[in-house]
């Protein structure tokens, strides 16, 4: 029975075809799937991850970033300001964004053959506009790409750069103020350890004011960093007073006045 209805529309069909008047352009009708041979490829996507090609290519790649410093790719942690080529990462001794000069920027300048840009990250959004009055006049007149970006989006301008091959060179200043959200804590803390063996909870971490100094303790393994906040204290004092001196030897009535004698005293002697 179902032979035989089967036949019946087969039949049906094929008379359909021969009364059918429409010419035979040779094109099929509506939407269709093209035939495939035995040597065509079927249809696939293709997914490449940066930091795995990078890291295969020996190129630098920045990792994360901090008020401290920077790591790498390779997880080597690097402090302070950095100076970063294709494969080299180099210290850049800068103090603060109104260091960022001409003058510290002259290793750039001195390379040969040329780089074609050079990615500047000056810390904080606000420092952007005084250091660009500072630089683009020696960037124009050496004819470099100059991009200036806070050091967040220089990172990833960088390592996009330096992965399609470009000859691009970063100086990189840790921003002084860093904001760690909830949920770049969480996938930091994944990725230090594994579920199990964190001390908080990765879905809902602890609130606190020490949170980012605990991220950054969890990251260097838990050493004490009491010793580097002192010196960083230090550091900033010496600044200041050196400062302080400057603006002092910029008056010279007021220096006068300083190292004149009293009457007082001289009524004593």
């Amino acid at each position: 029975m179902l032979n035989r209805t089967l036949s019946t529309a087969r039949n049906y069909v094929y008379q359909v075809i021969r009364n059918c008047k429409t010419k035979d352009t040779g094109y099929l009708t509506e939407y269709h799937v093209i035939p495939m041979g035995k040597s065509d490829v079927g249809y696939q996507t293709r997914i490449s991850y940066l930091s795995k090609d990078m890291e295969q290519a020996k190129k630098q790649c920045v990792h994360t970033i901090s008020c401290l410093g920077f790591r790498m790719i390779d997880g080597q942690f690097l402090y302070g300001p950095i100076a970063v080529f294709p494969k080299t990462v180099l210290s850049w001794r800068v103090l603060t964004p109104d260091d960022i000069t001409p003058e510290s920027l002259s290793l750039f300048l001195m390379l040969q053959p040329k780089i074609d840009i050079l990615v500047v990250g000056c810390g904080d959004r606000e420092n952007i506009d005084k250091v660009r009055r500072r630089i683009a006049p020696i960037m124009k007149e050496h004819r470099i790409g100059l991009e200036l970006l806070t050091t967040e989006d220089a990172i990833s301008t960088f390592n996009f750069l330096n992965s399609e091959d470009r000859y691009v060179a970063a100086a990189l200043y840790p921003p002084d103020n860093l904001v760690v959200t909830d949920q770049e804590y969480s996938k930091t803390l994944r990725l230090l350890k594994s579920f199990d063996e964190l001390h908080v909870n990765p879905i809902m971490p602890e609130i606190g004011q020490e949170r980012t100094r605990d991220l950054i303790k969890e990251i260097w393994n838990g050493k004490d960093l009491s010793w580097f906040y002192k010196s960083r204290l230090e550091i900033e004092e010496k600044i200041h007073a050196a400062a302080e001196e400057r603006e002092l030897l910029k008056r010279p009535e007021d220096r006068r006045i300083k190292n004149q004698p009293r009457i007082e005293d001289k009524k004593d002697k």
